[in-house]
């Protein structure tokens, strides 16, 4: 678990650096791509933690 808690702080470290990118230059393409980019690497780790915790629960109810 150590681990995803690194990761997770990391890809939150990156999505908040690349928010504050993008509100210092809201009209930057090449912010709003980076910000874009960062949120998607999150929520794809949401997605996936979220499905692991739905499996390891299935398993604990059988």
């Amino acid at each position: 678990m150590d681990v995803n808690n690194q990761l997770l702080k990391e890809l939150l470290h990156k999505t908040d650096i690349a928010f504050r990118a993008l509100m210092d230059e809201p009209a930057s393409s090449e912010r709003q791509s980076a910000y874009d980019e960062a949120k998607m690497e999150l929520d794809r780790y949401v997605v996936k933690f979220r499905e692991q915790l739905q499996y390891r629960n299935s398993q604990k109810v059988r």
